[in-house]
């Protein structure tokens, strides 16, 4: 039962979102229409051209839109340049890494030749003092 009660929970948030996102796609549909329109008002005023005043008017507007276009070209080149520098950096952060990791590497397989190597010296010491420890012993018992 808990289960059901979940899934009709879930079922209703997803359906929200998507009457949320139907609501946005409508919207943008609505304003790329307009857009379109606004277009093409322009382009007929431009072919028809009536008069100065509808031409002057159909370039102004032509104008204003070269200028917000240019402008977000500067802004996505600015992205553009700061998403190219990030990269960088993230790269050069990555092959330090690396270096370090090689370098750690190296330190750990020294370090473990290294106590395997005193564990080998140690394990022989010991066992030449109980050969000798032995051949006292035998000293004394015979």
């Amino acid at each position: 039962m808990k289960r059901v009660v979940t899934l009709i929970n879930q079922l209703a948030a997803a359906s929200a979102s998507t009457a949320a996102f139907q609501a946005q796609a409508d919207a943008s549909n609505k304003a790329a229409e307009k857009y379109m329109e606004d277009n093409d008002l322009l382009k007929k005023a431009l072919m028809e051209g009536k008069g100065d005043k509808a031409t002057a008017e159909g370039m102004e507007l032509l104008r204003g839109e070269v200028e917000k276009l240019k402008e977000h070209v500067k802004l996505s080149e600015a992205a553009l340049k700061a998403s190219h520098s990030e990269a960088d950096v993230l790269k050069k952060q990555m092959d330090g890494i690396a270096r370090e990791y090689d370098r750690l590497l190296r330190e750990h397989q020294e370090l473990q030749a290294t106590s395997s190597q005193l564990f080998s010296d140690s394990k022989k010491e010991t066992i030449r003092v109980i050969k000798a420890n032995m051949a006292a012993l035998k000293m004394l018992v015979f």
